[in-house]
């Protein structure tokens, strides 16, 4: 997977939008899962982003606010489990 060079461990959140995400300190990559749509991938998201979208107690209001539209974001299969 492109930028993938260690593991990402995808972590189950609660939210509407989406189920689980991962973070790589080493590429600024953060994957999210997301429900009845496929996997996408956030290039040079800042780890305060993360962190931040992960302490959330509205994760999907923290995306919207956040993240949506603010990154360059592809399709991508989901990392492997770890």
């Amino acid at each position: 997977m492109l930028g993938q060079a260690t593991p990402i461990k995808m972590v189950p959140v609660d939210a509407q939008l989406f189920e689980a995400v991962g973070y790589s300190d080493s590429a600024r990559l953060m994957y999210i899962k997301f429900r009845n749509a496929p996997t996408q991938c956030f290039h040079g998201m800042p780890r305060f982003r993360y962190t931040g979208l992960m302490a959330a107690p509205r994760k999907d209001a923290y995306y919207n606010t956040y993240i949506k539209d603010r990154f360059l974001v592809k399709e991508a299969e989901p990392p492997k489990p770890v």
